[in-house]
């Protein structure tokens, strides 16, 4: 008998508790046996047995799927950042209380609330598949009678009615390592629309800190030149003008000037972006901004510093063109909206211009 020889294998796992696995056949004896059709079929097999579906039985991998990032296994399982909401959430006079999450994930946060009194808790989950997984989760607790799951975004919610105007508390953390990047204003309008004069907002303040970094390594991330004798740079058009994420226990790196909050964000309130002057510590040319978060959940503050393990990495935000330093000098850092960096020397003269004439 001829073997059966699959280019590609994608095991689905369906809530309702369906499997299915799409194939793509490769051996040409095979399309011969099947005729004229060439390519994916969906066949159903026997449900896996065992931790996960990541694993291979009979030559045939099996590969988990889903249309979530793998990062919310990480933040689930970061006990620091659990440790520091379930703290400020058990501060709360939560007794009768309502709450307005967004961004439900798993439900757990949701929990956590109910679990320490919450009356009723309306959570927000705008990803079809984190929305039935937390339904099915809060549903085996206890809690599930005061816990509602809205399968769509905020702003959706919100035009439908389906959310309750100024309740006691709201809560969101979707923040990603740069701040901005999970639609931070968005949901800080959704978050003014809703929250009424007795609404309390976890969390408060976040603080973004950075510093200067000379940062070979890093830029390599984002960018290519010669490889091999051959010019690669035209890939460069496609490099992040914003932020990526980066572990920077892995990079070489060198730090140019003291940490400074670069900007606070707060969900109730829309500060503008505004220059930071930094003083030059040392020789070098930088290569962008590295930032971390300081983030407030009551009166319990969690931290992603340098030096720290967490499933918040670090942003790297790389200038528009590296920039040769001179200890001593002074650069002015703005980092707007979109989390883009922006660096230049700051002339004190220039400065005082500015101030007369906006005087």
């Amino acid at each position: 008998m001829a073997s059966i020889i699959f280019e590609f294998v994608n095991y689905n796992y369906d809530l309702d508790g369906r499997y299915s696995v799409q194939l793509i056949v490769v051996d040409l004896a095979i399309r011969a046996a099947v005729g004229n059709w060439w390519g994916p079929r969906l066949f159903k097999l026997p449900k896996p047995t065992g931790v996960g579906a990541n694993f291979r039985t009979a030559g045939i991998s099996y590969i988990s799927r889903r249309d979530f990032p793998t990062w919310h296994y990480a933040m689930l399982n970061d006990e620091p950042r659990n440790r520091a909401i379930e703290r400020a959430i058990a501060d709360l006079p939560l007794d009768g209380k309502s709450v307005v999450e967004i961004g439900t994930g798993t439900g757990l946060i949701a929990l956590l609330f109910a679990r320490h009194g919450a009356e009723r808790v309306i959570t927000c989950e705008m990803n079809q598949n984190l929305a039935s997984v937390a339904r099915q989760i809060v549903n085996a607790t206890p809690y599930g009678d005061r816990i509602t799951v809205i399968d769509k975004s905020s702003t959706l919610a919100i035009a439908e009615c389906l959310i309750e105007v100024s309740p006691d508390y709201i809560f969101t953390e979707t923040l990603d390592c740069g701040v901005v990047g999970e639609s931070f204003f968005d949901i800080a309008r959704d978050i003014q629309f809703l929250a009424g004069p007795n609404t309390q907002v976890l969390p408060g303040e976040i603080r973004q800190i950075g510093v200067v970094i000379q940062s070979q390594d890093m830029l390599d991330l984002n960018s290519v030149t010669n490889v091999c004798g051959f010019d690669l740079s035209a890939l460069n058009a496609f490099s992040t003008e914003t932020y990526f994420p980066v572990r920077e226990q892995l990079h070489d790196y060198d730090v140019l000037s003291a940490p400074t909050i670069l900007r606070r964000h707060d969900y109730l309130s829309n500060e503008p972006a505004t220059s930071r002057v930094v003083e030059v510590k040392q020789d070098g040319c930088a290569s962008g901004i590295m930032t971390w978060m300081e983030i407030e959940f009551g009166n319990h503050l969690f931290s992603n510093e340098p030096g720290t393990m967490s499933h918040w990495h670090k942003a790297f935000h790389p200038l528009v063109q590296p920039m040769q330093l001179q200890r001593g000098q002074e650069l002015e850092l703005t980092i707007d909206d979109a989390g883009r960096a922006r660096a230049c020397l700051f002339h004190m003269e220039s400065f005082d211009r500015v101030s007369a004439s906006a005087g």
